[in-house]
């Protein structure tokens, strides 16, 4: 299934879908938010493109256009690195991912959306919260998991039961979107330093 890329028409938009298709290996199909009119769920995911919010004021309309947008992969990228903490959360509550902002590198970039597009769980309900941020214990035991250590030996270090860290394993998989241990160290070593709380 393709990838559906939203920004506005202009330079900025066409110069990251061409970056996004040549250097991911995967059909990708661009639009304007609030503007495509095909079935959103033939697509693998949905990358929105937020750059617009800094520097217009339509925030608002943006922000509508975003709750109008039904897809359980709908990933915001490059919005501005300054964005008030009130505003991020009426951004998490329209049921998006917020994988990164405008500060980050070209690489990072692609590496992060590469993972996104091919991790995130497509069986998140419309109405799934962000994945992030993780609890620092979650992000403590994520951390561990990177040692390929099995959660008796997690459990040891921590100072919990095998139990809880199991359930924390759980949770954890279910916030970042993925399915084994292989998968969510993998997320981990890109992420966990950027993400922590």
């Amino acid at each position: 299934m393709p990838v559906l890329f939203f920004s506005n028409s202009g330079l900025q938009g066409d110069l990251l879908f061409s970056l996004f298709s040549q250097s991911i290996s995967i059909p990708w199909e661009k639009a304007c938010i609030g503007k495509q009119r095909h079935c959103l769920q033939h697509y693998e995911a949905i990358i929105i493109d937020c750059w617009q919010i800094g520097i217009n004021n339509c925030y608002k309309d943006f922000l509508s256009d975003l709750k109008k947008i039904r897809h359980p992969k709908n990933i915001l990228i490059n919005f501005p690195a300054d964005l008030p903490n009130h505003t991020l959360e009426k951004l998490r509550q329209t049921g998006c991912y917020l994988l990164c902002d405008s500060n980050v590198s070209q690489e990072k970039l692609i590496q992060r959306l590469n993972t996104a597009i091919h991790s995130c769980d497509s069986n998140h309900s419309d109405n799934t919260q962000t994945p992030l941020p993780l609890t620092r214990r979650e992000q403590e035991i994520l951390g561990q998991l990177t040692t390929g250590e099995p959660n008796s030996v997690i459990a040891t270090r921590l100072h919990l039961s095998e139990h809880t860290v199991k359930n924390h394993m759980y949770n954890i998989f279910r916030k970042i979107g993925v399915k084994n241990r292989l998968q969510a160290s993998n997320w981990a070593k890109l992420n966990l330093q950027e993400e922590k709380i």
